[in-house]
């Protein structure tokens, strides 16, 4: 038994994001006290009274991406309040390789030792191909590439003992950075 790992990468991938948070969000139901007496004046109306009890906790709070946040001159690089890392366009490369070249070389994550090759292809789509053509290594595209392809042929076949380890990023050097134990 092996374990393939068949990934793309070389495409601008989302990372995380920077937020803003806005007000706090109350339930539209009123306060238990018809006539609860204000004890901060910003939030009492002109006679004094509070629509909210003291114990009216907020139930949510406004949260979005803030898009004034862009850093493009930066490492790694902020677009519109998002963090631009490396990866296949939707998956980020640590999440794609990480297990693969580290966690299941460790017993605990791999306590039978299977083999385990890694094969990362490199994202260049042909310009002329809305999909990408045969080099492309976009996330859902890559299912076109012709490297791929042939790598689940041989795999399905029975002929996978000459695919090696095959790396176009520094995803061993990240993983390493990793504290799996």
């Amino acid at each position: 038994m092996k374990i393939f790992c068949l990934h793309g990468h070389g495409k601008e991938t989302e990372r995380s994001y920077w937020y803003a948070r806005g007000e706090y969000e109350y339930d539209d139901i009123l306060a238990d006290a018809m006539q609860a007496v204000c004890l901060n004046t910003t939030e009492c109306d002109i006679r004094g009274v509070t629509p909210r009890s003291p114990l009216d906790l907020p139930t949510s709070r406004q949260n979005w991406i803030d898009v004034l946040v862009t850093r493009e001159n930066e490492i790694p690089k902020v677009k519109n309040g998002v963090k631009i890392g490396e990866g296949d366009g939707t998956v980020a490369s640590l999440s794609l390789g990480a297990m693969c070249v580290e966690g299941w070389q460790r017993k605990r994550w791999n306590p039978a030792g299977i083999k385990t090759v890694t094969y990362e292809m490199a994202h260049r789509p042909e310009a002329m191909d809305i999909r990408g053509g045969a080099t492309t290594a976009d996330h859902i595209d890559i299912l076109g590439s012709s490297a791929l392809n042939e790598i689940l042929l041989k795999v399905a076949a029975g002929d996978s003992d000459d695919i090696e380890d095959h790396f176009v990023s520094d995803i061993r050097k990240y993983a390493q950075k990793i504290q799996w134990d």
